[in-house]
């Protein structure tokens, strides 16, 4: 059976800074030095890191995580 595959991103417009991302799931968000924002380190996940991006979109204070099935 195939793996889904997730788009996964951050509205860094509505980011607050505050790395609740980054503690929930360090394998797909970081901290920009230069603006103190989330951002993604890749722009599609598996369904080995569904959860975890999951987790960190129901934690995030600032609800600017987004994630969509790809094809």
């Amino acid at each position: 059976m195939p793996m889904a595959k997730w788009r996964v991103w951050v509205d860094e417009e509505y980011c607050v800074g505050d790395a609740v991302c980054v503690s929930f799931c360090p394998e797909v968000f970081e901290l920009d030095e230069e603006t103190g924002k989330a951002r993604t380190k890749v722009d599609v996940v598996g369904d080995d890191l569904y959860d975890c991006v999951k987790e960190a979109m129901e934690a995030c204070t600032a609800a600017c995580i987004y994630m969509e099935q790809v094809e």
